[in-house]
């Protein structure tokens, strides 16, 4: 049914519109039928031409609205429509009807779906209008009003209007909870944007110095350099270094625990911020890293190593350990590079 409802409204149901569209449709249909039924109520049960006209007309342009809607793809004429319709007919049966028939209920059904369809501007200011003239009428002519029994169709008018303001309910709160999933979904993804790096997908410089900064307790963090990058952009051209760094991205994370983070410095840099306290299995995982990328193929008539620098880092020293990590991985590129180097 949704995905036939898609093809009518010309939208996907992920777009914002297509609950709108969908109230539009289910309101025509609903309001449709019931001035079937009222045009055959006034014809048949209880003769009375100018109800009859009047639905008629009514449903003339509830036709209208739908075909706007389906055929026209413009749901803001079909809401216009509708609203027309709510508002023109309800307060025809007003005047004609007074106090008689529950008819001062159908008063209800403008300022609720006004808003809903039109806008919170313009719908208050169609409300506060028809309010006036509903107001007017029955200022001036309620001294005449007798007490009124309540009739079967004055059952009938209010479950019309019960219903009416029950669907307006659902589609208006479905709408809103929609539209915050929606919002809160968008969110997320603008955040997972901005944490993260273009190129290999990994965390980028934003999202670790956040962790750096508010992290408690001191942690191990380390720095790669890929050596003599420039010389594999000047022989194989940038699209190639591109290619390099994200399959050396892939590597770097084969190669650390799930509850360490990887991160893309900047340029050919990397950094590390390892969950693991021990020293010695550190260099354990910094000598297999060193293997690893060494002897990985990247598509290259050359090799593709890395120089790393670790350091302890504690986020009141954080530029002190930021430096003695930057000293480090200098001092595995003076150590002959392809290796690791533990600041002091």
């Amino acid at each position: 049914m949704v995905s036939l409802l898609e093809q009518w409204f010309g939208t996907q149901r992920t777009h914002p519109d297509f609950r709108f569209r969908g109230f539009l449709f289910s309101a025509l249909l609903f309001i449709s039928s019931s001035f079937v039924f009222f045009i055959y109520y006034n014809l048949v049960i209880d003769y009375f031409p100018p109800m009859l006209i009047a639905n008629s007309v009514s449903f003339f342009f509830s036709v209208m609205g739908g075909y706007y809607l389906l055929v026209k793809k413009r749901p803001k004429v079909a809401a216009i429509i509708l609203q027309f319709i709510v508002s023109i007919d309800t307060f025809i049966l007003i005047l004609i009807d007074g106090n008689e028939e529950f008819a001062l209920v159908f008063a209800f059904l403008t300022p609720v779906m006004g808003v809903f369809l039109l806008g919170y501007r313009y719908g208050s200011i169609l409300s506060l209008v028809y309010f006036a003239g509903v107001f007017y009428f029955c200022f001036t002519q309620m001294d005449t009003w007798q007490p009124e029994p309540f009739l079967p169709i004055s059952l009938i008018h209010f479950s019309f209007i019960y219903l009416l303001l029950l669907m307006v309910s659902f589609f208006y709160d479905t709408s809103r909870r929609k539209a915050y999933q929606m919002m809160e979904s968008s969110n997320r993804q603008l955040q997972e944007l901005a944490t993260t790096d273009v190129l290999t997908k990994l965390r980028n410089r934003r999202y670790i110095e956040d962790i750096l900064l508010t992290s408690t307790g001191d942690r191990y963090i380390a720095m790669l350099d890929v050596d003599d990058f420039k010389k594999v952009n000047d022989q194989f051209g940038h699209d190639q270094g591109d290619k390099v760094l994200i399959e050396l991205a892939n590597v770097l994370k084969s190669n650390v625990d799930s509850q360490d983070v990887v991160g893309r410095w900047g340029g050919e840099e990397f950094i590390i911020i390892f969950a693991e306290q021990s020293l010695a299995r550190l260099e354990e995982t910094l000598k297999q890293m060193n293997q690893s990328v060494a002897n990985t193929n990247f598509g290259i008539d050359r090799p593709v190593t890395i120089s790393i620098g670790l350091a302890s880092h504690n986020a009141s020293k954080h530029r002190e350990c930021i430096r003695a990590m930057d000293q480090a991985l200098y001092n595995s590129k003076a150590n002959g590079k392809n290796t690791y180097s533990i600041a002091a």
